[in-house]
């Protein structure tokens, strides 16, 4: 054998070539992305390479905010707030005129979000003047973030690591005089309705800012994610970070109500504005519990790479020319985090309107060009193998996410990859299984050239209908997440392409056709099965003892290529083309909504959307393989079902919380101060997942066991307070509320010497449909009134006379 045939045998479409090549662009693929994902993050030594940024102080800051929980309604908030005021304070002493500080403590504002909100704010603001001439007639940049905390954490990531960030940009924008004027918003209040955003509206500098940069946390470390952008213009901005972090689908989970949480941004863009919301979003079953320490990010790498992202983003939008923040909504994506891909929505539409026309007649032509010159190897045989078997694979592959749903269902929360794994593996089993047999037991009359071409025509087919959906929904709904469709449509169309110019290069030549009844001498391996194809296409065959004798078996005339030289390099760029770009994006997105999702089964999301999601993606991301996926080894195959198995039985086994991914559980206790004997002073309500909230978590509580054993523990649905969630109430131990006096001490909870010094009111009527309320609390800033009608207009004495424009009390009015 000569050396250029060694060559074309090594590079054929054979069981060996096919297997090294696919198994390496999967697993380079798959290893790069997961990598990337969940690689450990940084901070760079050398101080040469932090950009002017004081890693070491803003860490230091980190400790110092996060030394304890702050919520808005608590002392150790005004420890936090007094901090941050020294600081800024501080730099603005050793910086010139254009650095001014706001200690805002006047900024208030009434509006309407579900109930009828009245805040009154103590902002702490900072404005740095642009040095253009005309900075203040230019839109300024507004960097917001909020130092408040949940009560239940200290707030490291939520949002800690942005008020760090936020003070370091103070501090490098004070030493480098930005061109155009830079606000910074360290606000307070923003987990109760976002009070601080909206107290800052009602401050003089909101007037100033065009574009902003919302500064948040949504989970524990990790890296930040563009959560949702305002414009592509913004948008554009982001593309000035080094290692971009961000796919559209975010926003858009944001803007179909998927996602639950509120931020800044929201206040901020009703109002106009033009900005990006930046958020940490990994491992969301720390997010608001204690576990959101700094002891708990694992060194400074979250913290840099959001302060990296920042100063790139600031800067980007202060290059920028004013009024450039414009243009409509984004289509954007990251690629392995090394650049960010942007397009307008609109561009992505005529894209994919051009692709859907251009798309058909392109394939059209190369047919009838194939067809006239007498070289279309298509057949009647061999049309059904590829929808059929890809039908049942995915049927398969949703019956497996349904079991999960079912019989597993929070294996996701803390086994995300295990989970993957099994569907892509069932997906990949089952369609290799059906492909496999069928081509051995009859191949297409075509060939292998044929055959791929048929294959390709089908999934085009697929594409070109997917991105049809996807053109409208990005039309009519603004949705842009569909956008790998649209890659998926081109790299498809691409390898058709190649597939059908491949057919120029084959001749007809006749053969005896065998059927496959098996080897008469044993097993045979896919090395034998390969060799037997080769004589097979080099020149037809005498009948043998394994001919058929039935006549849909008699001769026929099949399709070889005339010099294999030709064919060997064209089906590994077919490959290539469908499979590489496609698949990259597809991994990408999996992750992140593995990532981002698996976890919010404990705020109350569905369990199967979540399971379906993955299924789907699973899907796509083998579904590229059909044209080759029979020449694959079956010893890999036989290797993917051991594993399947595996997955399986420690999926559906497995306990599915850990120390590292715990389940959590929502606190709320009602203090009765008007309780008469039978009612209980102290009522505890527990919210969690239904099945290990009601048999594990309440009766392993000493007051709740105590309940449990007295038959006291009511249990329901949480559907007003948290849509799919379990609640369960029982009367607790008496509370122990600190005393007011030093002569109250011993007092028992409820006697009339504490609790007309807890809480004081007045209510009187000043007309039939009016009424003044007065309430003065101890050791608190904040109350809440329900009432029994709807109430439809309120004003605070002292307060701001109107309620914030877009936020007005509704017609019927709130009971809140």
């Amino acid at each position: 054998m000569t050396i250029l045939q060694r060559i074309i045998d090594f590079f054929s479409f054979s069981t060996r070539p096919v297997t090294v090549l696919t198994l390496a662009t999967y697993a380079a693929i798959l290893i790069a992305s997961i990598w990337i994902h969940e690689g450990t993050l940084h901070a760079p030594k050398k101080l040469s390479k932090r950009l002017g940024l004081d890693l070491d102080v803003a860490w230091n800051d980190l400790q110092h905010i996060t030394a304890f929980p702050h919520p808005y309604n608590s002392h150790q908030n005004d420890v936090v707030r007094s901090y941050i005021l020294e600081r800024v304070q501080a730099i603005g002493k050793q910086t010139g005129s254009y650095f001014h500080v706001a200690d805002d403590t006047v900024s208030n504002g009434t509006y309407a979000s579900g109930q009828v909100i009245y805040f009154e704010g103590n902002n702490v603001l900072v404005k740095i003047d642009g040095s253009d001439d005309d900075a203040d007639q230019q839109g300024g940049i507004l960097v917001s973030s909020h130092f408040d905390s949940v009560s239940t954490a200290p707030g490291a990531t939520d949002d800690g690591m942005g008020v760090a960030t936020t003070l370091s940009l103070i501090d490098y924008y004070a030493r480098n005089q930005p061109r155009r004027n830079i606000i910074f918003n360290l606000n307070n209040g923003e987990e109760d309705w976002l009070n601080g955003a909206h107290a800052f509206l009602e401050h003089p500098w909101a007037k100033l800012v065009s574009v902003f940069l919302n500064l948040e946390g949504a989970g524990n470390g990790g890296r930040p994610l563009l959560f949702r952008t305002s414009s592509t213009g913004v948008t554009k901005a982001f593309r000035s970070v080094r290692a971009p972090h961000g796919t559209v689908l975010s926003a858009d989970a944001f803007k179909r109500r998927v996602v639950r949480s509120g931020t800044d941004f929201e206040v901020y863009d009703k109002a106009g504005m033009k900005g990006l919301d930046l958020a940490f979003y990994r491992k969301r079953a720390r997010y608001h519990t204690k576990y959101d320490s700094v002891p708990a990010l694992e060194g400074k790498g979250s913290l840099w790479a959001m302060m990296a992202a920042s100063l790139r983003t600031t800067e980007a939008l202060d290059a920028a020319k004013d009024g450039s923040e414009g243009g409509g909504q984004p289509v954007y994506f990251d690629l392995f985090g090394v650049s960010l891909v942007v397009l307008e929505q609109n561009t992505m539409f005529i894209l994919n309107i051009v692709a859907l026309a251009v798309g058909p007649v392109i394939a059209a032509a190369l047919i009838i060009l194939v067809q006239k010159r007498g070289k279309l190897a298509w057949s009647t045989e061999g049309w059904v193998r590829f929808p059929l078997a890809s039908i049942l694979a995915a049927a398969a592959t949703f019956g497996l996410a349904y079991l999960y749903s079912k019989f597993s269902t929070y294996i996701v929360y803390s086994s995300s990859y295990s989970v993957l794994a099994s569907l892509l593996i069932t997906f990949y089993l089952i369609l290799y299984a059906i492909l496999r047999a069928l081509n051995w037991y009859r191949p297409p009359s075509g060939g292998q050239p044929a055959q791929r071409a048929v294959v390709f025509l089908q999934t085009y087919l697929f594409w070109w209908s997917l991105l049809v959906l996807d053109t409208v929904v990005l039309k009519v709904l603004q949705v842009g997440g569909l956008y790998f469709i649209t890659f998926y449509h081109a790299g498809t169309l691409a390898a058709l392409a190649v597939s059908l110019l491949e057919m120029l290069w084959v001749v007809k030549v006749h053969k005896v056709h065998r059927v496959h009844d098996g080897p008469t001498n044993g097993a045979e391996d896919d090395g034998d099965y390969e060799e037997r194809e080769r004589h097979e296409e080099a020149e037809a065959s005498e009948p043998t003892e394994r001919s058929s004798l039935l006549p849909k078996n008699a001769d026929r005339d099949e399709w070889v290529f005339e010099d294999r030289r030709w064919a060997t390099p064209m089906w590994g760029i077919e490959f290539l083309l469908a499979a590489g770009f496609p698949i990259i994006l597809t991994t990408q997105i999996v992750l992140l909504l593995l990532t981002s999702t698996s976890q919010t089964l404990a705020d109350g999301n569905k369990p199967l959307s979540v399971y379906l999601m993955v299924a789907i993606f699973s899907c796509f991301i083998i579904l590229p393989l059909a044209p080759f996926i029979h020449k694959i080894h079956r010893i890999f195959t036989l290797l993917l079902v051991f594993v399947l198995i595996l997955t399986v039985a420690y999926n559906m086994l497995a306990f599915p919380f850990s120390l590292s991914s715990p389940l959590k559980v929502y606190f709320q206790q009602t203090v009765n101060l008007d309780a008469n004997a039978t009612e209980p002073h102290n009522l505890i309500e527990l919210v969690a997942v239904k099945g290990y909230l009601d048999r594990y978590i309440v009766p392993s509580t000493p007051s709740g066991q105590d309940a449990v054993t007295k038959g006291l523990v009511t249990c329901g649905s949480a559907e007003e307070k948290r849509a799919g969630l379990w609640s369960c109430k029982y009367p607790g131990p008496p509370p122990n509320v600190a005393p007011i006096t030093v002569t109250d001490t011993g007092l028992e909870f409820g006697s009339s010497a504490v609790k007309p010094d807890l809480i004081t009111y007045n209510a009187t009527r000043l007309t039939a449909s009016t009424g003044k309320i007065t309430i003065k609390g101890q050791n608190t800033r904040a109350c809440r009134l329900y009432f029994d009608d709807p109430i439809k207009g309120v004003h605070v004495k002292g307060g701001n006379d109107r309620v914030q424009s877009g936020y007005a009390i509704p017609a019927g009015g709130l009971k809140e």
